[in-house]
């Protein structure tokens, strides 16, 4: 189901802004495009003129204030400033923007959290800013919703406190949903109700010939199977989404923390024990590592466990067994309200510099000894000004009930999706140390994965350094993935460093 958008012509209005999923990446550069040509080609003023007025929203230039900061994504690791930045509004300001990067040969970038991994949602031409196109409508009697493109976490979890509901959600509310439905979405519901895109339903979105695409299980059906899971930025711009939701319920939520005692038999020991909690049971385990300042303070390797239950028949001493009495602390709180719960799992971040990888590993495939060499290893890691952890994010339950093709979220019969992250700061961090920094992340990663049998890769934790990302951001769902792509975007618009290409 299709139809042709008609641009609005419009006069130019001032605004501040936030900010917002993605279409492409700098270094090495390669920045999205409307077609080959001169990517430096600079238009002249009135090309900024005539798109202020074929929109709704505002068009915002460097000098206008607070340009900086609608810019400025989560990773300062990709902080490249766009010419311009289209705050658009409604689905026509999108299409607005799709036929002045066509007429200008402009790069471009598609952003509605600004939290890409990789530095997919920044450009140094037009800046598409979806933030503004926020709104949350109920569908009907039967729990579903409808959200806006633009939607960061934070407006859809108030506007489901509100209606008693919620879906699989992350904990940080910076981050764009569009983001993180496309390519899957974990967070502490995903073993009861699936991962983020299992609960999408439909989805609106703008292809690169200017048709509005209203895809669902009956009409485009390829097109959403690719939606969900296939990632942002790789076959239009997502205008829209309809959620199955569920009511919300009393949780307990929980932390707890190890400082002290053999780790590497605790976390074995957690990995193993966990992986046959119920499925109202979500956790995520974090190694921390100091930063070289805590590191000279004494500071050590913590362990530490996040995570909610909700109500079943298995109590949280029950599901951690005899690690519970080992715990250094421990922080609950029980049976209390689903959205305070969430307010002690969540997370504020800040822009900083980053870079994470990720695989999936069976807890059946995992040794003591292979945890005890990823535990040394924590040893010899020459650190930055800021902490680093790996973290296992529990996956399995509803998850694995889907099969892998049957959406494009290829990771399915997984206990555990590993992580392990770099943080540094600038210029506090010479690049000499985070260059050797990065190569510790990379022998750690290659290590765990070879002592662990882990593989594969989350495609929302984007890594720029990853080498054969089709197979493991896709796996046997690529070459439909392809199809897909050469369906509605055949010369490639839509591109970045790890585009998905035409069959």
């Amino acid at each position: 189901m299709l139809r042709k958008l008609e641009s609005n012509r419009r006069s130019f209005l001032a605004g501040l802004g936030g900010l917002a999923v993605a279409t492409q990446i700098p270094g090495p550069v390669r920045f999205a495009r409307a077609a080959d040509g001169d990517r430096a080609y600079c238009p002249p003023p009135s090309a900024w003129t005539d798109l202020a007025k074929a929109m709704q929203g505002p068009v915002l230039r460097p000098e206008d204030p607070f340009f900086a900061d609608v810019s400025r994504p989560n990773n300062l690791r990709y902080n490249i400033p766009p010419q311009g930045i289209a705050r658009c509004e409604k689905a026509e300001d999108v299409l607005a923007c799709i036929q002045w990067v066509k007429k200008h040969n402009k790069p471009f970038a598609v952003r509605s959290g600004g939290h890409n991994y990789a530095g997919f949602s920044s450009t140094p031409g037009l800046l598409i800013d979806m933030s503004l196109m926020k709104a949350v409508v109920p569908v009907g009697d039967d729990g579903k919703v409808r959200i806006d493109g633009g939607m960061s976490n934070a407006l859809v979890y108030k506007a489901l406190e509100r209606l008693g509901r919620t879906i699989t959600h992350g904990r940080c509310d910076a981050v764009g949903a569009a983001g993180f439905l496309l390519g899957g979405g974990i967070g502490f519901n995903m073993r009861r109700f699936g991962v983020g895109s299992d609960l999408l339903t439909a989805t609106d979105l703008i292809t690169a010939d200017g048709e509005l695409h209203s895809a669902n299980d009956t009409h485009d059906r390829d097109l959403f199977w690719a939606c969900r899971g296939g990632a942002g930025g790789n076959f239009g711009i997502n205008t829209a989404f309809t959620l199955q939701t569920y009511p919300v319920d009393t949780v307990t939520v929980f932390n707890l923390t190890w400082n002290s005692g053999d780790l590497t038999k605790v976390l074995y020991g957690l990995l193993t024990q966990l992986a046959s909690a119920p499925d109202e049971f979500g956790s995520k385990i974090s190694i921390t590592m100091p930063s070289l300042a805590q590191r000279c303070a004494g500071k050590g390797v913590t362990l530490s466990v996040l995570g909610q239950l909700h109500k079943c028949d298995k109590t949280l001493e029950s599901i951690f067994g005899k690690w519970w009495e080992t715990a250094s602390e421990k922080n609950l709180e029980e049976n209390t309200s689903y959205w305070k719960g969430q307010d002690f799992l969540g997370e504020s971040t800040y822009p900083y510099y980053y870079q994470e990888k990720s695989s999936y590993m069976m807890a059946n495939r995992i040794t003591e000894a292979a945890i005890g060499e990823l535990m040394e290893q924590t040893r010899r890691i020459p650190g930055t000004a800021m902490p680093v952890a790996f973290k296992f994010f529990q996956v399995g339950g509803a998850i694995n009930q889907m099969k892998p093709t049957e959406t494009a979220y290829v990771h399915r019969g997984f206990d555990w999706l590993f992580t392990v992250e770099m943080n540094w700061w600038q210029p506090t961090d010479p690049p000499e140390q985070v260059q050797a920094n990065l190569q510790w992340q990379q022998n750690f990663y290659n290590l765990a994965n070879q002592q662990t049998g882990a593989v594969g890769a989350y495609q929302n934790f984007s890594d720029p350094s990853l080498g054969d990302w089709p197979i493991a951001y896709y796996g046997e769902n690529y070459p439909r993935l392809q199809k897909v792509k050469k369906q509605v975007d055949p010369k490639s618009f839509f591109t970045f460093a790890q585009a998905i290409q035409p069959a």
